[in-house]
């Protein structure tokens, strides 16, 4: 196992043991994104749009630089149809929303909201 795998597995667990402790009630059985106040992820950069972002299990991560109002999530399978939308009107900084619902595969998130726009590509396991 090179650095770089153990390196992803150190920060894999971590985020494991962070999110079941912190964020596991935070989440919506409806594929809802809901807001937490305490979300940090500190080893994943922020991409140029300032969002972070990370799947884990049943839940896709997202976290903004800046504040954010007027937020829509869209998952899009790689045929291009839209599996879950959501909008979230309130400030928010640090979001949620349950991909349970998912097979296992790689889907596109439409992120847009007043400030912020991009098209981010994740796997789920």
């Amino acid at each position: 196992m090179n650095s770089k795998t153990a390196y992803k597995k150190i920060v894999l667990a971590i985020c494991l043991i962070w999110f079941s402790a912190t964020v596991i009630n935070a989440q919506d059985s409806e594929g809802s994104i809901s807001a937490i106040n305490d979300f940090s992820i500190n080893t994943i950069e922020y991409n140029p749009n300032g969002i972070k972002i990370l799947a884990l299990d049943n839940t896709l991560m997202l976290n903004f630089k800046e504040n954010v109002t007027s937020l829509k999530f869209e998952v899009i399978n790689n045929k291009g149809k839209i599996l879950l939308s959501k909008e979230e009107a309130n400030v928010v900084q640090e979001s949620l929303l349950n991909i349970a619902n998912l097979e296992t595969g790689v889907y596109w998130v439409r992120v847009s909201s007043d400030n912020v726009k991009d098209f981010l590509k994740f796997s789920k396991k």
